[in-house]
């Protein structure tokens, strides 16, 4: 009974190999991983930030799970990532007691399209968000970071990066 019991077995899992292994092959076209992201920043308070470097990462993800992309750490195509501006530029107007100021914040970033190994295709992104506020007490312009703004343009540089990467061509 024990062979019989054997063989069922190797049968069984024989035919389980059989169903994971067999995939669509359009889905397969959808595997990608993100690969590197570099903080090559070299001026500012985001000069080699690496909290930087993991947010972007997670933000890709996102978008890529959101184009309906299955992410694995095998495949053979991946997306990588240099930032290499981030800058927060404030434009401010003071007339007496009315204030207005302008908070523009810049990302650039360099993503390439990785395929077995080899880049096959580069593209620079710029992302940018504005913060407007006024009001009509003095306020002094510090210059200050604002987490929204900031993550707003991250989102439009990454997204840009993905679509001119990955919707030029179904690889």
């Amino acid at each position: 009974m024990s062979i019989k019991r054997l063989v069922k077995g190797l049968l069984f899992v024989a035919i389980s190999l059989l169903f994971v292994s067999s995939t669509d092959p359009d889905n397969v076209q959808n595997v990608i991983k993100v690969g590197e992201v570099t903080n090559e920043i070299r001026m500012g308070k985001f000069a080699g930030n690496r909290n930087l470097s993991i947010g972007v990462k997670n933000i890709l993800e996102e978008i890529l799970l959101d184009l309906d992309y299955d992410l694995s750490d095998r495949a053979d195509t991946q997306v990588n990532v240099r930032l290499v501006f981030f800058d927060i530029k404030n434009i401010g107007k003071n007339f007496g007691v009315y204030h207005s100021k302008l908070s523009v914040t810049q990302i650039i970033a360099i993503g390439e399209l990785v395929k077995d190994g080899k880049v096959v295709k580069r593209t620079t992104q710029k992302g940018q968000s504005k913060e407007i506020s006024n009001s009509t007490l003095i306020v002094a312009s510090d210059g200050t970071f604002n987490q929204q703004t900031a993550s707003i343009a991250l989102k439009r540089v990454c997204e840009s990066i993905i679509k001119d990467l990955l919707l030029w061509k179904n690889f």
